[in-house]
């Protein structure tokens, strides 16, 4: 904790070196946005914002598990975010830093990270922030996900939130390590590239490190052939801005982490039991590729996602001995391995009221038993109604989920009602 805030405050520091006395100057602001925050300008000539965002979701879940021919209620009422978000950026210096808590998670910090602008269309990140590597929704702010659920420090706890995909590839949506992101323009057509290397740990940037595992490698690469989507609508389930023109985003990402000691990839120590040929304890390598498009236009959007995982690791054995093979069905018990499609619709009205549906499957690599992912089938519909800008949110949704393991069929509906609050 201490260096996080000790890394921010350094930040910060560096921005707002002359803050004291753009202060005094005519020219700096001090302006409230509905649904956008306090923005904080000091002085025309540094170019210095600063931009203050609280967020509260509150949210009511009501569902029945149907599992062996046994019925089972539960309802459950939680704050489902509850953040504060600090970023400020230095036109002048080039330099720009982020900071975001999170009281409804295991972990106070959620983002901390400090950026430059190497060049005009370059920026270099170091710290912990969100992820280019997960499916497009993944990658979105919790504060737009078209679901409002339950969630855990950028986790979900079942998967509401993504349709499944969360909960069985993602895990976390943040991750400390070294980002770079650019873009350019082909004429009319935007492109937007990024590499980034983490510690495929999740979010243990903070933390220390294990020093025999190795690093996570991952990029994305995003084309818009009609032009870039309004703020960040491309990573937003709805249509939230009401795009003027028709808008595409067609977008690939892969990732490579290096002896992963999680079944996602997003955690530490989860995973023993892997022997190298000579006996000494390992892990093997978690691959996953991802492939999305949105398309949106006057309030209509249409989001497609598919998300496949595999594991890499020759000579693995399951004992020290190394006569027990690490097949990939075997694997298959130990890592998170399968495929999963996500196609979603929405529409918003001028009005502000939005309906949306969803349906998603995830399959696993092999139906063994003991497989971490298993047949499923999620179904999801949702209304929801936007006030001041997004400032104001009131939601309910249902969620249909069917999941079929080797040695039983549960079937689960959950339903939710959130309210949620952006200052």
């Amino acid at each position: 904790m201490k260096k996080i805030l000790f890394f921010f405050c350094f930040s910060l520091l560096f921005i707002g070196n002359n803050a004291k006395a753009q202060l005094a100057q005519n020219d700096s602001t001090f302006v409230y946005v509905n649904g956008e925050g306090t923005f904080i300008r000091l002085g025309k000539g540094e170019g210095t914002v600063i931009n203050l965002l609280s967020t509260l979701q509150s949210g009511a879940q009501f569902g029945r598990i149907d599992s062996l021919s046994k019925k089972t209620n539960n309802t459950r009422m939680s704050i489902n975010l509850a953040r504060i978000a600090l970023t400020a950026t230095n036109a002048r210096h080039k330099v720009s830093a982020g900071f975001v808590t999170d009281f409804t998670g295991t972990s106070p910090i959620l983002e901390g990270w400090i950026g430059f602008d190497v060049h005009k269309r370059v920026k270099l990140v170091l710290g912990q922030k969100q992820t280019q590597t997960n499916n497009r929704l993944a990658m979105a702010d919790e504060r737009y996900a078209q679901t409002m659920a339950q969630s855990l420090a950028g986790k979900s706890s079942d998967g509401i939130l993504y349709g499944g995909l969360m909960h069985n590839f993602v895990g976390a949506t943040r991750e400390g390590g070294l980002f770079v992101e650019t873009n350019f323009n082909i004429h009319q057509m935007r492109i937007y590239p990024s590499l980034s290397v983490t510690t495929g740990e999740g979010q243990n940037f903070f933390t220390s490190q294990p020093s025999k595992q190795g690093f996570k490698y991952g990029g994305r690469l995003d084309i818009m052939p009609l032009g870039d989507f309004t703020k960040n609508n491309a990573f937003i389930g709805h249509d939230l801005y009401r795009e003027a023109k028709p808008k595409l985003v067609v977008g690939v990402a892969a990732s490579y982490n290096q002896k992963a000691s999680s079944p996602i990839g997003s955690e530490t120590g989860l995973i023993t039991g892997i022997f190298d040929n000579s006996g000494v304890a390992t892990l093997a390598d978690y691959r996953k590729l991802v492939a999305d498009f949105a398309f949106k236009s006057n309030g209509f959007a249409l989001v497609g996602e598919y998300v496949v995982s595999t594991v890499n690791g020759k000579d693995l054995f399951t004992n020290a001995a190394a006569t027990s093979q690490f097949t990939p069905e075997v694997a298959s018990t130990y890592y998170n391995l399968g495929s999963a499609y996500n196609l979603q619709s929405s529409y918003v009205f001028k009005s502000g009221w939005a309906v949306d549906g969803r349906y998603a499957i995830i399959k696993p690599e092999f139906g063994v038993t003991g497989s971490k992912i298993v047949d499923q089938k999620w179904a999801t519909f949702g209304v929801n109604k936007f006030l001041k800008n997004n400032a104001l949110r009131i939601g309910i949704n249902t969620n249909y989920i069917e999941i079929n393991s080797p040695v039983a069929k549960t079937k689960k509906w959950i339903n939710n009602f959130a309210v949620q609050i952006l200052l």
